[in-house]
């Protein structure tokens, strides 16, 4: 999976509710071959829009519309929330998984203000945003800002 890959997790099981559901995910990158374990850096999307609209409980979060149209590889209207933490599964856990079906990849400027507004989040750690950076790095996506 590279960076920027958009894909649809069908039976995401949501640590958080404890529920299974369908969930939309911009990969960013990983740990790093030289951690012990290889940890992924998925950050998640909701297309329950209405929650960052006037009077909704998340209106006040930094986040972006992604739109649904051809050029977009999501098949429906979704929020990035960057106020939301990312999951941090095992990439062993995406690589074969059947569940998830990737869609599609980002644009580098989509993927440089991601990382952007991401390092202004206070809900990535320093060691995620040095793996990210590492990861963007990597992947072709240089002269970011490292994050402080």
């Amino acid at each position: 999976m590279n960076v920027g890959t958009v894909f649809r997790w069908k039976d995401f099981p949501d640590p958080r509710d404890g529920g299974v559901k369908a969930r939309w995910f911009i990969y960013l990158g990983d740990s790093g071959y030289l951690s012990q374990v290889l940890i992924a850096y998925p950050c998640t999307t909701t297309s329950q829009i209405n929650h960052f609209q006037d009077g909704g409980d998340r209106r006040s979060h930094d986040h972006y519309l992604f739109k649904k149209s051809p050029k977009s590889p999501f098949e429906e209207d979704c929020i990035l929330d960057f106020d939301e933490p990312p999951h941090t599964p095992r990439k062993s856990s995406l690589e074969n998984n059947l569940s998830i079906e990737e869609k599609g990849e980002l644009d580098e400027q989509t993927l440089r203000m991601i990382y952007n507004r991401v390092c202004r989040s206070r809900t990535y750690s320093k060691v995620i945003l040095m793996d990210i950076h590492e990861s963007f790095n990597k992947a072709g996506i240089t002269g970011l800002k490292k994050p402080k």
